[in-house]
């Protein structure tokens, strides 16, 4: 499902299942939004890092730190994630999160740099310019990530 804004920011929202094969779907938005907006090349693939090590957290090997949460989805069900990209002239702010609450990331996979979940957040860092974690039993997992972008250069002429 995607869903589009029409107030003074746009924003554009996903619901996917919570599978691997729908890191390049989420990608692929990305980048379409990174064009539309007239972001350079590097911003855009900043931006496509972030989304996919985003995802890959609530992907990541179940037994290292991903626990499947109480509220589990039904037999044969997948859980889903949540992606909204709220698009500004100077900053995007991307929120990832699972709706059903069916994955939780634990705090042991993010406080070893040396997990994958680890790896994955030191990327994130890196490339963004805030970065906000929350875990909670109401609300589930949640990445909020704000990435200041600049505006396009002008043509020299």
């Amino acid at each position: 499902m995607v869903e589009t804004s029409t107030d003074t920011q746009p924003s554009v929202s996903l619901v996917i299942p919570c599978r691997a094969q729908y890191v390049s779907l989420c990608r692929l938005v990305a980048g379409a939004l990174g064009m539309r907006e007239a972001l350079d090349e590097e911003t855009i693939a900043d931006i496509k890092v972030v989304v996919t090590e985003a995802f890959n957290c609530f992907l990541g090997p179940e037994e290292e730190h991903v626990a499947e949460a109480s509220d589990e989805p039904a037999e044969g069900q997948v859980s889903s994630l949540r992606l909204e990209f709220t698009v500004g002239a100077e900053e995007w702010t991307i929120v990832m999160s699972n709706p059903d609450h069916g994955r939780r990331i634990t705090p042991s996979s993010v406080c070893d740099p040396m997990s994958e979940g680890g790896l994955a957040l030191t990327i994130i860092e890196a490339l963004v310019d805030s970065m906000e974690r929350t875990d909670s039993d109401i609300d589930g997992s949640v990445f909020r990530l704000v990435k200041k972008v600049g505006l396009p250069a002008a043509d020299p002429e």
